[in-house]
């Protein structure tokens, strides 16, 4: 085999070699995604028309902690868990108040997705849908559910509990084993 053949031999692998690291990398770091269309509680709610039974405040978020680009709002209510950061980073500039949506205001729920950050391993479960009043349509992301560290630390399946959503009249007080989002 000539030189030049195995120069360029030499020259392929290491392109392979570091295009191979770089997907590894990427796949490392990117935030991952698993449907929980089936999964409790979400498979109760998923392809449901809900009615609020409280006020929401729709937002708009300049940092886009959304990663689904098709829902671009963010849905909140004052009994989520996230409602005081939410008044700070409104105050602070980041969020845009969009709209307000009195209680009875029905909430169409098309699909609930697992988040998981490539870095800190972290997962947030947001459900997707949209709500439609006065003639306009909002794609909305609604985050919810908490993971209590100390039964996932514990290796406990069911270490997942949901705060009262706008569209529950009482609180559900199970916990519920989701998946962790994978990139496969």
């Amino acid at each position: 085999m000539s030189t030049t053949k195995i120069m360029g031999l030499i020259a392929l692998v290491l392109i392979c070699g570091v295009g191979f690291l770089i997907f590894i990398i990427y796949d490392t770091v990117k935030t991952k995604t698993t449907s929980l269309d089936t999964y409790h509680p979400f498979s109760e709610w998923v392809g449901k028309t809900v009615t609020f039974d409280k006020e929401t405040t729709l937002f708009e978020d300049k940092l886009q902690t959304n990663y689904n680009s098709n829902y671009p709002y963010i849905l909140m209510d004052s009994m989520h868990p996230k409602w005081q950061y939410v008044n700070e980073q409104k105050t602070i500039g980041d969020l845009h108040e969009v709209a307000t949506f009195p209680a009875g205001t029905t909430f169409i729920v098309d699909k609930a997705i697992q988040y998981t950050n490539g870095v800190s391993g972290s997962s947030y479960p947001t459900v997707f849908g949209k709500i439609v009043i006065t003639g306009k349509e909002y794609k909305v992301g609604y985050q919810w559910g908490e993971r209590s560290m100390q039964k996932s630390y514990d290796k406990i399946a069911k270490c997942w509990q949901f705060h009262q959503a706008p569209w529950q009249d009482k609180r559900d007080t199970a916990f519920y084993a989701l998946p962790t989002a994978n990139f496969w």
